[in-house]
């Protein structure tokens, strides 16, 4: 079987007898599309969500919107994906599978390697917009706000000639792009991060106060700083898939991505530069980006994170499966509802409980197998921004906490167990494992360590008390049984809840 490059995708869809009626292939011609996008981390998502945007726009005859990606660090992506020209199968699960030749991605850089040359790239006249998918722990932030005495971030303060961060290859490349006049540039985060756009351009413009101080007004009317709202579910590839695109396609794939039919992009309406006009291809710019990325945050983001953890604790490896589990079926629904509607202002056009019920059947959907290992991967980077201002929200309101102790109880003993077996994949994993040495009553101490003690949740004695109460009920019981203790505890009918349909 031949792998996929340009050369053999065009051979096979010219061979009518060995082309597979499934796959759809590349109708531009690569050679002539422009590639005005730089995009730093070229991971699943990016692959199936923000590619494929602009795959649709190069299909519909925008051809100056094609993509140079950047690893922050790994060779792999750029490694396996030259080999194939750059190509690759996007495919959707869910119902009928369907296969689609993304070639909306033209070169990779690895950042490491030559940073000099990723530089110059943001500097470059053509590139009109950067984009980021560098997840949570990417933007070095400590309780929401940026960690400035991070050694990376400390090591592009002293310098920016080998920069360490995102911000430091976006403050190099707009000091080059200022002196060679490049003309305006549009920056959007993509990234499950609370006014995203906001960080971003605050890290950029603390290292060009110390680099360039003169380019500050420069930059403040040259270069945006937009957020966005992404979501669409991508877990992560493994052999089954790669042998569903083989069989099916009649051609080798070595890194293929798969996807749920959902998708939605909602982008903060502010580009210095030309916008791409990706509302050709269903998405939305708004001039309210806040509403839509604090209900994504707090209900998809967080319920996925709540699954994750109790899957963990009740030995289960995908999500769909944890919420085969009746307990933790009932007690994601009843927290999505009963703790998280009330405190969240739900953007015009959502119906909250609607949504809720569309994120469970999104999760629940079999053909597409979600690790949740892979959900709960730098977890300690999430769940301060998933859970904790909810959480602050609720306490302000003096609303019932009880279902969301209980899941910061059940992180701990995540944390614990993962350590214990081995499993924890967290930039605090060191931190987290002097704590756990130490002995028992490490609650307090876990939940620093994340930058809780930023929030006033630590500071209320009844919240923390119930968090030591299902710490210990967790520890010393069955957890589904834990569960279900806590879910008849607080099922209380109220005005608020009454007649809704509990997931």
């Amino acid at each position: 079987m031949q792998q996929l490059t340009a050369a053999n995708l065009k051979q096979l869809l010219d061979d009518p007898e060995n082309r597979s009626p499934s796959i759809d292939g590349v109708p531009y011609d690569r050679n002539a599309i422009q590639p005005s996008v730089v995009h730093f981390g070229v991971g699943n998502f990016h692959r199936c969500h923000q590619a494929v945007y602009m795959d649709r726009l190069l299909r519909q005859g925008f051809d100056s919107w094609g993509i140079i990606g950047i690893s922050m660090r790994s060779t792999k992506t750029r490694d396996v994906l030259e080999s194939q020209d750059f190509l690759y199968t996007e495919v959707t699960l869910g119902g009928q599978a369907s296969f689609r030749i993304i070639g909306s991605i033209l070169d990779i850089l690895v950042a490491p390697e030559d940073p000099d040359a990723v530089v110059k790239l943001v500097a470059k006249q053509t590139t009109k917009l950067v984009t980021t998918t560098i997840t949570e722990k990417g933007y070095y932030l400590s309780s929401g706000n940026i960690d400035y005495s991070h050694t990376d971030m400390s090591a592009d303060e002293a310098s920016l000639e080998r920069p360490q961060t995102i911000y430091g290859y976006l403050a190099a490349g707009i000091i080059l792009r200022s002196v060679s006049d490049a003309g305006p540039l549009s920056i959007v985060c993509c990234d499950n991060i609370d006014a995203g756009g906001q960080k971003m351009r605050a890290g950029v413009f603390a290292l060009l106060k110390i680099h360039s101080p003169h380019l500050e007004d420069w930059a403040d009317k040259n270069i945006s700083f937009a957020s966005s709202m992404v979501d669409k579910v991508a877990p992560t590839t493994d052999d089954s898939l790669r042998a569903l695109v083989d069989s099916t396609l009649n051609i080798k794939d070595a890194w293929p991505v798969s996807a749920e039919p959902f998708s939605q992009w909602i982008i903060e309406d502010k580009f210095a530069g030309p916008r791409p006009p990706l509302d050709e291809v269903g998405v939305i710019f708004s001039g309210d980006i806040i509403k839509h990325q604090q209900m994504k945050l707090r209900f998809l983001n967080a319920s996925h994170s709540i699954i994750a953890v109790l899957a963990h604790l009740t030995g289960h490896k995908n999500i769909h499966d944890a919420l085969e589990h009746p307990p933790i079926f009932r007690f994601v629904g009843r927290v999505l509802r009963e703790a998280i509607l009330p405190v969240t202002d739900v953007p015009e056009g959502f119906e909250g409980s609607q949504y809720i019920i569309d994120i469970i059947q999104r999760f629940q959907n079999s053909a597409l197998p979600y690790s949740a290992q892979q959900v709960n991967t730098d977890s300690s980077q999430k769940i301060n921004l998933r859970w904790f201002p909810t959480i602050e929200d609720a306490l302000m309101k003096s609303n019932d906490t009880t279902l969301m102790s209980f899941m910061m109880a059940a992180w701990i003993v995540y944390i614990e167990k993962a350590l214990e077996d081995y499993t924890l994949n967290d930039p605090l994993h060191a931190e987290l494992f002097k704590i756990h040495q130490n002995g028992s009553s490490n609650i307090e101490q876990f939940l620093k360590a994340i930058g809780a003690d930023k929030f006033s949740f630590m500071d209320s004695s009844s919240f923390m008390a119930a968090v030591t109460r299902a710490y210990e009920t967790l520890s010393d019981n069955d957890v589904s049984i834990a569960i279900t203790d806590v879910l008849n505890e607080t099922d209380i009918p109220s005005k608020s809840t009454k007649g809704m349909y509990y997931a």
